[in-house]
Formats: structure tokens, C-alpha cells, sequence
């Protein structure tokens, strides 16, 4: 298995290197991974269950162990980990992906006032 993972770096830049979490593989428990590893919630948006995706976002305590950030790319059902080497990188990276996220939310929300009739009957009373 292929441990290496995928840091934004503060140049713009993709880079693979070792996985921080992998000495932690053994506690089977990505959260109790991430935490021995020096990562401890930041935030996320938009809410996991209001969207197909979301970006959740985790800082490392001590920035000499490795990338600063931790960013988990969000489904309901999976996620992909990649990391931001710092706040520059991580400000580039969520600038990049954060339309994607919000074109996701949205066209959640379209389909589901779709689904109740709600845009038809919105459309009907904009002619």
C-alpha cells in the first residue's frame, strides 16, 4: 500500500510525501489517528449532511511534524485526505475548490426543490 499522501505547498504547488497519520494506523480509528498524529478539528463547510461534498479542515499543533493543515475532501459515504502546508497554501487550495463545494450545495438544493415542485411553481409566478 502506497502511503504517501498530497501536500499543497505554500508555492502553489502539488508534492507527495509521507503520510503523518501512518505511524497511527494501528489505533484503526482515523479520528483517534489524526489526533495522536497533532490534528484537532478547524472547521468545515458546508454542513456533511446539507451536500454531496465538503471540505473538513484540520490544524496540526506543531508545525515542524508536518503539513499544518489536513483537509478531508467529503462525501457521504467516502472522503480523500490531502494536506496544506500552510495558511498561504491552504487560503489557495480552498480558494480553488470551495466553487466546486458550493456548485455541489447548490445543485443539491436545486434538486430538491425540484423534487417538491417548488421551482416550477416559482417559475410559473415570475411570467
Amino acid at each position: 500500500m502506497d502511503n504517501k499522501i498530497w501536500i499543497f505547498t505554500t508555492t502553489g504547488e502539488w508534492q507527495q510525501a509521507e503520510d503523518p497519520l501512518e505511524a497511527h494506523r494501528h489505533l484503526d480509528d482515523w479520528e483517534a489517528e489524526a489526533k495522536a498524529a497533532g490534528y484537532s478539528s478547524w472547521t468545515s463547510f458546508p454542513r456533511q449532511d446539507t451536500t454531496p461534498l465538503a471540505l473538513e479542515i484540520y490544524r496540526g499543533k506543531d508545525v515542524g511534524a508536518g503539513p499544518l493543515f489536513l483537509v478531508n475532501v467529503s462525501t457521504s459515504t467516502f472522503y480523500e485526505t490531502v494536506y496544506a502546508e500552510s495558511v498561504p497554501a491552504l487560503m489557495e487550495l480552498l480558494a480553488r475548490w470551495t466553487p466546486v463545494v458550493h456548485g455541489a450545495a447548490l445543485g443539491a438544493l436545486a434538486g430538491q426543490l425540484d423534487d417538491k415542485s417548488l421551482i416550477p411553481s416559482l417559475a410559473r409566478r415570475l411570467k
